[in-house]
């Protein structure tokens, strides 16, 4: 393979990441994340958590793992929640895994020549 075509691959690979975490956070701009989103990330793998309300008022604790959302648990109590999420946090944190809470997600528009 030539050098011109390394280039252009590792720039195209570059751009599919880019493009991948603005979709991610594009989504997630547009839940009502207040001050429950945690972001984990360990090497290029990243997990969320949040709480969302359920239809009926009460609060969801949903952990996202390879892009799919689990429910891990629903409860009245909004401190209930935030105890399933400081649970699996603390276990990812213990499997290595660096955590953060996200106060605002905000987007970008990539554009691409090609």
């Amino acid at each position: 393979m030539k050098r011109d075509q390394i280039s252009v691959d590792k720039t195209k690979k570059a751009l599919f990441a880019s493009a991948m975490t603005v979709l991610f956070f594009s989504s997630v701009s547009f839940a009502d994340i207040g001050d429950s989103l945690v972001l984990c990330k360990h090497n290029k793998i990243v997990r969320t958590l949040r709480i969302e309300k359920a239809a009926d008022q009460r609060c969801k604790a949903v952990y996202t793992k390879q892009g799919i959302d689990q429910t891990i648990g629903l409860s009245q109590n909004q401190n209930s929640c935030e105890e399933y999420i400081a649970g699996v946090r603390k276990t990812l944190e213990e499997a290595k895994w660096t955590c953060r809470e996200v106060k605002e997600a905000r987007t970008s528009t990539v554009i691409s020549d090609e």
